[in-house]
């Protein structure tokens, strides 16, 4: 009797597969909800009853409310992370991952309320101070080091700390925009801010670089 290698694979990957969608549906019904009711007010009754799911499937999937919020917020708006982690990168022109930098750029700043939610879960993990504010905090460094690799890839910088110091400023400045956004506090229209925002950092990293490498 021989074993299909290959029907084996399929039923193990299908499980897998359900679980995915599973969890991104608890994810999406967890966004809805706080973008209605905050942060605070959100509890895992309301993600799951938006869900169309019981609170005993949240958790087992989520062993608690702040495990859920990590990873809405691992999902949001983080550009570096998602270009970084797709293999094409490495292989690419350098204009054609400047390219993409700013298009995410673009991307990220125009969905205001996705920002506005990006800062509401951002200051709820900051205030817990607890196990998740620091695997937040690992994850945000991470996200440093592939804003680094972003640019040796669109800039070709190889010094490790002058990649790690303009990758800093660039999420500093993101986060800042975000926070501005989400108040409503941005000086001109929303387009013309992303305009000036990406040419300023395409025109000064270049020029900066040439200056200190």
């Amino acid at each position: 009797m021989k074993l299909s290698l290959h029907g084996t694979g399929a039923r193990m990957e299908k499980p897998k597969q359900e679980t995915d969608q599973r969890k991104q549906r608890i994810v999406n019904a967890a966004i809805e909800v706080i973008r209605e009711k905050g942060v605070k007010d959100t509890s895992t009754r309301d993600i799951a009853k938006r869900a169309g799911l019981t609170t005993g499937a949240i958790y087992h999937h989520y062993k608690n409310r702040e495990a859920l919020l990590y990873d809405v917020l691992h999902q949001s708006l983080h550009i570096s992370h998602k270009i970084t982690n797709n293999p094409e990168t490495k292989t690419k022109k350098r204009k054609e991952v400047l390219e993409e930098v700013c298009n995410g750029v673009a991307d990220r700043f125009s969905k205001t309320d996705d920002q506005r939610l990006y800062i509401l879960l951002l200051s709820e993990i900051i205030a817990q101070n607890n196990d998740l504010t620091r695997q937040y905090a690992e994850f945000y460094k991470k996200i440093l080091d592939e804003t680094g690799d972003l640019f040796k890839y669109a800039f070709g910088i190889e010094n490790a700390g002058i990649k790690k110091e303009v990758a800093s400023l660039l999420v500093m400045a993101l986060d800042g925009f975000a926070i501005q956004q989400s108040l409503g506090a941005l000086p001109q229209k929303n387009e013309k801010m992303i305009r000036i925002f990406i040419e300023f950092f395409s025109e000064s990293i270049p020029a900066y670089l040439k200056k200190h490498l």
